[in-house]
């Protein structure tokens, strides 16, 4: 669907936003020397030597979304893709990154699980195309929660369409999060709703907004809430659904001095604009209970 729609949300609320955040890093790694040569800010190197891991920010994100009664949804990954030095281009999908079976990943899935967050599936890099090794990570993150896991993100939002998308659904899935772009903002293709690709309850959710992508493209912070505020009166204007994108490490605001500000600033025009600010999994649910487009 790519106009407006007749009223389906709740409680009179005139869109949604999805809130999500990719766990693909928890812990800083190469960072610390790279994000010195970029910037030679002496705060990379001196954070190397803290006690508190800086992209371990998963306080920060609850409280915050605590503040105004919101929940999100948290793509978990558990990368065990080996370091290929013939395809270079795929370094840095594999080093640093999280592991879902670690005992303190596992405490705060957990965690977030029973305080009603969202725990969804980061499908590892080649997952998009290998279901077996979809199906193994979905069935561990199952195993963590006690519940299914319905919701799935891939890994640098890699797809293969419709094969992934038929992977997803024959899991068990109930939707994917993952049809967007990592250079570009706005509503791909001018879909303003869910998709449903096979005719059926499986949904494509579109990625609106990417932090990376706005704060690469648009240096201020008053451009980047102006951007912000566009998309959501946009999306107020067709009665959609917006997925915004935050990840996990730039909740750490010595080393993102902007990134929680502007996501914060979101939720607060978004329910000031009557929308929905909800997890994926709650848009997807009423949207595949009250619509048939």
């Amino acid at each position: 669907m790519n106009g407006s729609q007749e009223h389906i949300w709740p409680d009179d609320y005139k869109f949604a936003l999805g809130l999500s955040h990719d766990v693909d890093e928890t812990k800083k790694t190469y960072q610390y020397l790279t994000h010195f040569l970029k910037t030679l800010r002496p705060y990379h190197i001196l954070s190397f030597f803290s006690k508190k891991e800086p992209y371990w920010n998963f306080e920060n994100i609850m409280d915050l979304e605590e503040k105004y009664k919101v929940r999100s949804t948290f793509f978990f990954l558990n990368e065990k893709k080996r370091l290929d030095l013939k395809r270079p281009s795929e370094i840095f999908s594999t080093i640093g990154r999280a592991n879902f079976l670690e005992e303190k990943i596992i405490e705060v899935i957990n965690l977030l699980h029973n305080n009603n967050w969202e725990i969804g599936l980061h499908g590892s890099y080649d997952s998009y195309k290998d279901k077996e090794l979809m199906k193994k990570e979905k069935k561990l993150l199952e195993e963590i929660i006690g519940n299914p896991v319905i919701g799935v993100r891939q890994h640098y939002l890699n797809l293969k369409i419709p094969k992934t998308w038929m992977i997803q659904k024959e899991l068990g899935f109930h939707y994917d999060a993952s049809y967007g772009s990592n250079n570009d903002i706005g509503f791909p293709d001018n879909k303003y709703f869910p998709v449903r690709p096979f005719n059926d309850d499986f949904v494509v959710v579109p990625l609106t907004l990417m932090d990376y992508v706005l704060f690469s493209k648009i240096k201020t912070f008053d451009d980047q809430l102006n951007e912000c505020r566009k998309l959501i009166e946009c999306i107020r204007e067709k009665g959609g659904v917006m997925v915004i994108l935050w990840h996990l490490r730039v909740f750490n605001e010595d080393e993102f001095p902007k990134a929680m500000r502007v996501y914060e600033e979101i939720i607060k025009i978004a329910l000031d604009q009557g929308g929905w600010v909800t997890s994926l999994d709650k848009i997807v649910e009423f949207y595949t209970m009250n619509s048939t487009i």
